[in-house]
This record gives structure tokens, C-alpha cells and sequence, in this order.
């Protein structure tokens, strides 16, 4: 820009107008170059780079701003090139219009010297504007890049801890004389706070326990590895110390020892649980029960029922102890232990409702693990509001 001067790039016909307007433009101390018209203007902004753009539409000769070439006017904002219309005879419409495509402001026929002189000095912030509006944009580009590496590095992330969490868990079905147990978890985000876990130990005693930790992703996903941890250490000490004495009156202190260590980790988090043991030679059921919703259902041939029970949630009271219920097993039976989430996939307006159809479904079932699935809606469920699962023990099936 030679001298400091606006260059200044005039797009008229009007031989006679535009003699009168390069006056003006220069007496407003602009550079000016005049063309006839939008074609040659795109020739010359690369070479010349105006700073501002004066296109005349002369209404009396049929043209109006719309007949205006877009592609034209597009370029003019994308390369942060002012542009004041000079209007003869304009309809409200045609001003509307310059301004919808981005006129910085309008100059209607007749005008004097003070009003162009009004118009370049409204246009003169515009080009300062632009810059600061492209750098912006270039930091919002710069920083939404940065969001999608850290999102696919998160996602990379949530997927390696999901592969851990199920590396976790049991093999499902796990089959042992007429005892069978399987499950079936449908996390509402790559980690769930659901889990699972059983063994069975010396060939006669089955271990099992169902948790829902408070929250979700991977806060709740660490607890849960916690869990899987807690249990193998326990395992490997009664297998290692052959504790039959401990294994028959299991699982007693299990929930308390979780307690204790949840609340020494200090991790904001408690947890709702169901934990169990079943003598296979006795066919003898001892369960805890911490707070689980809902209650785990026990079906005796055709008749679904709550089992009794009740206790605390784990990991909120430093001295809460939970009371281990005992039950003799019929030679067909079925448990089901399902999380809050399936409620949410059950039909009903109140809890009672939903967990009624939670009755009926397991009644249905047959003591089939995937036909149970089925009938809690799991094959149809796209996108979970939170961490479904389901985990059910057999016999006789």
C-alpha cells in the first residue's frame, strides 16, 4: 500500500459517475483503480490487493443486488475485501439484500463528499477486523485439532481399559456337574461400573459376586478392577491354605473386607452388591445382600420371588456389617441378579411395575441365560442410559 493509502478498487460502467467518484475517493486520500466490471475485478485483486471495493448497481438498467455474481461476493469476504455498493434508484430490498451478502455498508445515489467520506471511514476497521476474526479462527481450528487428537487418544484410552475390564472378567457360561452361570454386561460407555465375578473352588464350592459401583466411565471402571483383584487375592489364600473351614461359611466378612478397603482408598465411590457361595454337595445357598436394586430373583418352577434380605451400601459407613442369608437349593432353580440399568428397559410407570415384568421375564425364561437376556429387551437396547447387566446361576437347566 503505497503511502500508507486505502487502495481502493471501483467496479462501474458509468464512465461520467466514476470520474466524480475517483474525486471523491481521492480527496478521501485512496488509491484508486476502476474497472468494468466483476471478472476483471477477480484479475486485479491478487495483484492490485485493494483494502475496499465500490461496485455500482444501477437499478434503471434492470440489475439489481441479487443479479450480483455470489461467487463474486464470496470471494470478497473470504479474502476480507470491504465492499460498499453504490445504489441507483434501490428498492429496501436491494439494501437488505447488500448487507445480507456482506456489504460493510451502502451508498445510495445522489452523495457528496462527506458521505463517501463516512462510508471509508466505517470500512476502515473492517480489514482489522477481519485479521483479528482470521486469527481466531486459525486458534479455534488449532484448538478443535487439539480436542480431536485428545479425543481419539482418550478414546484409544477407554478402549485399552475396556479390553482390561473384560480380560477381568469370567468365562461365561461357566459349567460345573448341574450348576451353570453366566452373564451378560452392556456398558453405557466403553467402561462400565458393573461387574462380575465367580470360581469355583476344589469342585464343590461356587463363588460368586455381582457389583454396581455409584457413577460411571472410568472412575467407576478403576473400582471394579479393584474388585477383581480383592477376589483373586482371596482365592488364591483359601486355595492356597485349602480353608475349607472359611469356603463353607463364605461369604462371610467378604462385603466388610471390600468396606474396609473402598473407604481406605478414599476414591469418593460406594457400591451396591450382591455376594454368594453355593455347596455344590450340599446344594446350599449363603448370600449377602448390600443394598441391590433390585433384589436378586430366585424362580422354583414357575413361581419368580425377591429374595429376603437387606444391608448397606459399600463404602459410605466405617462399621457396617451385613447379615449372610442361607437357603437349601432345589434340584431346579434358578437366580437371577440384575443391575438398576435393566429397569430402565423394562416397560411401567412406577418400581413396582417394572419390577413386576422383571418377575415375569425371569419366570419366562426357563432358566435359559440368553432367552432371559431376550426377554429384558438386552438384543434391542442401541445406546444404554447406564451400565445393564445381568447375571443368573442354575441348575437342572
Amino acid at each position: 500500500m503505497a503511502g500508507g493509502r486505502k487502495r481502493v478498487l471501483l467496479i462501474a460502467t458509468d464512465q461520467q459517475r466514476c470520474q466524480q467518484w475517483e474525486q471523491y475517493l481521492r480527496a478521501a486520500d485512496c488509491q484508486t483503480l476502476t474497472v468494468a466490471g466483476t471478472e476483471e475485478a477477480i484479475e486485479q485483486i491478487p495483484e492490485y490487493l485493494p483494502v475496499l471495493l465500490f461496485i455500482h448497481v444501477d437499478m434503471d438498467t434492470g440489475i439489481h443486488v441479487a443479479d450480483v455474481d455470489e461467487k463474486f461476493a464470496q470471494r470478497c469476504r473470504d479474502s476480507g475485501l470491504a465492499v460498499i455498493p453504490v445504489l441507483t434508484h434501490p428498492s429496501p430490498e436491494d439494501v437488505a439484500t447488500s448487507f445480507r451478502r456482506g456489504a460493510v455498508d451502502v451508498l445510495i445515489e445522489p452523495f457528496n463528499q462527506d458521505d463517501l467520506n463516512g462510508a471509508v471511514e466505517r470500512a476502515g476497521g473492517f480489514k482489522d477486523l477481519y485479521q483479528q476474526n482470521m486469527d481466531f479462527r486459525k486458534q479455534l481450528e488449532r484448538a478443535n485439532r487439539d480436542l480431536r487428537e485428545n479425543i481419539s487418544i482418550l478414546r484409544m484410552d477407554q478402549i485399552a481399559g475396556r479390553q482390561v475390564q473384560q480380560n477381568m472378567l469370567p468365562v461365561t457360561p461357566l459349567r460345573h456337574g448341574d450348576y451353570e452361570i453366566a452373564h451378560r454386561i452392556i456398558p453405557s460407555l466403553y467402561l462400565s461400573g458393573d461387574f462380575v465375578g465367580y470360581n469355583i473352588l476344589f469342585d464343590r464350592y461356587l463363588l460368586f459376586y455381582f457389583a454396581d459401583v455409584s457413577g460411571h466411565g472410568a472412575s467407576s471402571a478403576f473400582v471394579t478392577v479393584m474388585l477383581g483383584f480383592i477376589l483373586r487375592r482371596i482365592l488364591r489364600r483359601h486355595l492356597a491354605d485349602k480353608d475349607f473351614e472359611a469356603l463353607a461359611r463364605a461369604p462371610e466378612g467378604f462385603v466388610e473386607h471390600i468396606n474396609r478397603q473402598i473407604l481406605a482408598m478414599g476414591l469418593d465411590k460406594h457400591l451396591t452388591i450382591f455376594a454368594g457361595s453355593i455347596d455344590m454337595q450340599r446344594n446350599m445357598l449363603r448370600y449377602t445382600v448390600g443394598a441391590q436394586l433390585p433384589m436378586p430373583v430366585f424362580v422354583d418352577g414357575d413361581d419368580a420371588r425377591f429374595l429376603s434380605g437387606s444391608g448397606k451400601p459399600v463404602g459410605l459407613f466405617p462399621d457396617a456389617v451385613w447379615e449372610v442369608q442361607e437357603i437349601a437349593l432345589p434340584q431346579r432353580f434358578a437366580l437371577v441378579v440384575a443391575s438398576d440399568g435393566v429397569l430402565d428397559c423394562l416397560p411401567g410407570a412406577t418400581m413396582q411395575e417394572k419390577e413386576e415384568k422383571l418377575l415375569a421375564a425371569a419366570s419366562r425364561s426357563g432358566m435359559q441365560h440368553e432367552l432371559l437376556c431376550a426377554e429384558l429387551g438386552f438384543n434391542a437396547i442401541k445406546e444404554a442410559p447406564d451400565d445393564v447387566s445381568v447375571m443368573t446361576v442354575t441348575r437342572g437347566g
